[in-house]
């Protein structure tokens, strides 16, 4: 089985390609531009690289949130044209489970990307297992579950901004990975995605922002006691 993966779900933009589990070719970059200018010639680079196209593939596998609401939308629009193209196999993976199945050191994996206002999306992992539901949350809230145990915690994703918070908390319990050690680096996407079962309807697919967009947030407003924010869509 050939596989495209991509991350578009952050700054870093990441493009695999691999046979079965065996990932052949990565591209990745850090450079702050937008994705809708990047995706696609990364894509085509990469497959024109191995010598393949696009009709080598067998199977899309895609960081289906959360992260930055544009990247992901821009991530999971393609994802889902070429799937539908090519009529083969589309998988959504946590964003967030990308980064923990990178990490080989035993405790608690707890990758995070900073919503801003002391709120975090993150998770908890271990032994690949997630242990605290992905979600948008307050990183204090995080803090209190995490200090219920006492394993090490190893934290990843955008540490530099809780560095001190997580210090101060955890003290020697604690050890971080900078942002740039934490990036996509390719393989954790495919050997999750291989082993996920492919969507039942590509048309139904969408990301996992985890929290209201603007838009949703600004029709709840205008709709109070609505709580239906699907419809601001066909309103909007």
């Amino acid at each position: 089985m050939k596989i495209l993966a991509f991350d578009t779900s952050n700054q870093p933009l990441t493009v695999s390609l691999a046979e079965d589990n065996q990932v052949k070719r990565v591209f990745s970059t850090n450079e702050a531009r937008n994705h809708s200018i990047q995706l696609l010639p990364a894509i085509q680079e990469t497959i024109a690289a191995r010598n393949w196209t696009l009709t080598d593939i067998d199977r899309i596998i895609v960081a289906q949130g959360p992260g930055s609401f544009t990247g992901l939308r821009i991530g999971i629009t393609v994802a889902k044209v070429l799937a539908d193209t090519l009529k083969i196999d589309l998988v959504g993976v946590s964003s967030l489970a990308v980064l923990a199945e990178q990490v080989t050191t035993q405790g608690l994996i707890v990758p995070l990307f900073n919503a801003r206002n002391e709120n975090v999306f993150a998770g908890v992992y271990r032994e690949g297992n997630n242990i605290l539901a992905d979600a948008h949350q307050p990183i204090a809230n995080l803090f209190n579950w995490l200090q219920t145990f006492d394993e090490p915690i190893i934290f990843l994703g955008d540490t530099d901004v809780f560095s001190a918070l997580i210090t101060e908390t955890f003290g020697a319990r604690a050890h971080m990975l900078t942002p740039s050690e934490s990036l996509p680096d390719g393989h954790g996407i495919v050997s999750l995605g291989i082993q996920a079962s492919p969507v039942t309807s590509i048309a139904d697919f969408n990301p996992q922002y985890l929290r209201k967009t603007q838009a949703e947030l600004n029709w709840l407003a205008a709709h109070p006691g609505e709580d239906n924010p699907e419809n601001y869509v066909f309103e909007v």
